[in-house]
């Protein structure tokens, strides 16, 4: 029975060794310093996924639009495509948001109209008026006219059009001057000195307004005495998060606490104060966190021990967990 005991307790404990060693940690290193994006402010509000924002353009109703912030941290607009706010003041996105629309218009570049499908032109003969025609541009982008035939139009610009008919003309008229008026326009495509450009927007100022948000939270984690989810507040830091939850458990390895934290480029970064047990009495060591921050205190590595202590040991060997037992040596006062 003797032997069968101390063959009990040399299993568990063998077990004990190949469980009880505390999960990696990374290596330490200095708490990274986040710098303000420009044009932000400490403690101003950032954009986050879920968030819905209006888009109001004055003087151009059409181009007003509601949209709700993705979870990839991207909206999509009008004219100017996909915009990635996520991080983001809503002052900083305005500003980028007009610069697009500046950039769409062609800016202050010399712009032409571009002909398209199904616009209608006016194709006039001042000294042949028996050759006038009003015709529209068909879907493959052609037009028909007398004497020449088939002319690409869509992709044109009128005046460029208007030289390619005079040079036709030439061939049958003695006198081939004639002009192209666009009676209609469907689209607002322009040719620009730097690419391509939309007519009607120039000037366009658009202002971004916040409709709804998601109230700014801090989640703390871990071995706290009350882990939970936390209101944000503008100046928040880790030693009021730690407080608010609490303080930490005698459990906890305070010198590993984690924050993680989301970018602005939605990749993830992992800050390591590196506090000590007496940081309380070390101010200095504290970190401004930011919305939707995870502070994570994980748990020492006596506290790893004991608990697969319990779940390798005593779970499997109920009989150990209330036993005793120990060790005897015979010490022998001799020269061997």
């Amino acid at each position: 029975m003797r032997a069968a005991f101390f063959a009990t307790v040399a299993l568990a404990l063998s077990l004990l060794a190949g469980c009880s060693s505390a999960p990696p940690r990374p290596a330490p290193g200095p708490v990274p310093v986040v710098q303000a994006a420009a044009g932000q402010t400490a403690g101003a509000y950032t954009l986050s996924a879920g968030d819905e924002l209006d888009i109001k353009v004055p003087d151009a109703a059409q181009y007003d639009q509601t949209v709700r912030v993705r979870p990839d941290g991207k909206v999509t607009l009008n004219v100017i495509g996909t915009v990635h706010v996520q991080g983001r003041t809503p002052e900083d996105v305005q500003l980028e948001v007009r610069e697009r629309y500046r950039q769409a218009s062609g800016g202050q570049a010399q712009r032409e109209y571009l002909l398209n499908a199904n616009d209608e032109l006016d194709i006039k003969f001042p000294y042949h008026p028996n050759f006038n025609e009003a015709v529209r541009i068909r879907p493959d982008g052609k037009l028909q006219l007398q004497l020449v035939g088939t002319v690409q139009a869509e992709g044109l610009s009128p005046e460029t059009l208007q030289t390619e008919l005079k040079r036709r003309y030439g061939k049958v008229l003695r006198v081939p001057e004639l002009t192209v008026i666009v009676r209609t326009a469907t689209r607002q495509s322009l040719r620009t000195d730097q690419g391509a450009g939309r007519a009607g927007i120039q000037g366009l100022e658009p202002v971004l307004m916040v409709r709804s948000f998601q109230a700014p939270q801090v989640y703390v984690a871990g071995e706290m005495a009350r882990p939970g989810m936390f209101a944000y507040t503008p100046g928040m830091t880790l030693l009021q998060a730690i407080a608010l939850a609490g303080g930490h458990l005698p459990s906890g390895d305070i010198e590993h606490l984690v924050v993680l934290r989301r970018t602005s480029a939605g990749s993830a970064e992992v800050l390591e104060p590196r506090l000590s047990r007496h940081y309380l009495n070390a101010p200095d060591k504290d970190l401004a966190l930011q919305p939707f921050d995870v502070v994570l205190l994980p748990q020492t590595a006596v506290a790893v021990l004991g608990q697969n202590l319990d779940q390798y040991v005593f779970k499997i060997l109920p009989p150990l967990r209330n036993s005793s037992f120990g060790f005897v040596y015979d010490l022998k006062n001799n020269n061997n």
